[in-house]
């Protein structure tokens, strides 16, 4: 008996080396991090909206991607994005990276390649509010951080994701305007705590 315990400990060992050995060079979900300079949210918009270092924005975002073994993962900018199920981002690379990860695994999110282009996926009335839509960092196809998001958040005039600014966005975005209904974050584009005019003229740029 013993020496059968011992023959399955001893493959144990062995599966789990493999999974090590399998493992390295991937991103560990547990061993890469993800933060922000700082907490806030910004808006995005088709065609793009605002950087995350734009005017009084300083929301830098910063990753480290590690592997299972706690060593630098190289990847390109391309292989890492900034993700949230209720935020549909334009094509093409505006919620990549600045640049791929450097020898010591690190990279950053801030103005290159510039504005990010996108929407949300609702607001209020969709039960989503803007103020959680805080962003996760994916590498390939990973979230990394432990699978918690970074506390930076996203607004957006493209209020039904369609990757266009229209009559229906104009419909959800009234629905508050100078207080004539329930508060809604998704509207608040100048984080004043009100939808109003300075919030229309955000609107309006991107009709």
């Amino acid at each position: 008996m013993a020496k059968r315990n011992s023959t399955l400990a001893l493959a144990a060992l062995f599966v789990m080396g493999l999974v090590v050995v399998a493992s390295a060079g991937i991103p560990d979900p547990a061993n890469s991090t993800a933060w922000a300079d700082n907490c806030g949210r910004f808006t995005i918009a088709p065609g793009g909206g605002e950087t995350l270092i734009e005017g009084a924005n300083a929301y830098t975002i910063h990753c480290q991607i590690l592997d299972i073994n706690g060593n630098a993962v190289s990847l390109a900018a391309t292989d890492l994005t900034l993700y949230h199920p209720d935020v549909n981002f334009g094509a093409g690379q505006s919620s990549q990276a600045d640049a791929g990860t450097d020898a010591n695994g690190d990279s950053q999110f801030s103005d290159n390649p510039g504005t990010i282009d996108g929407g949300v996926s609702g607001d209020l009335s969709n039960g989503i509010v803007c103020d959680d839509l805080d962003l996760y960092v994916m590498a390939y196809d990973i979230i990394i951080n432990n699978g918690l998001p970074v506390c930076v958040a996203v607004d957006s005039p493209d209020l039904n994701g369609d990757q266009d600014v229209a009559i229906a966005d104009f419909a959800k975005f009234a629905t508050d305007y100078n207080g004539a209904g329930t508060f809604d974050s998704c509207h608040d584009y100048a984080e004043s705590g009100a939808t109003d005019i300075a919030d229309f003229g955000v609107f309006g740029s991107y009709y």
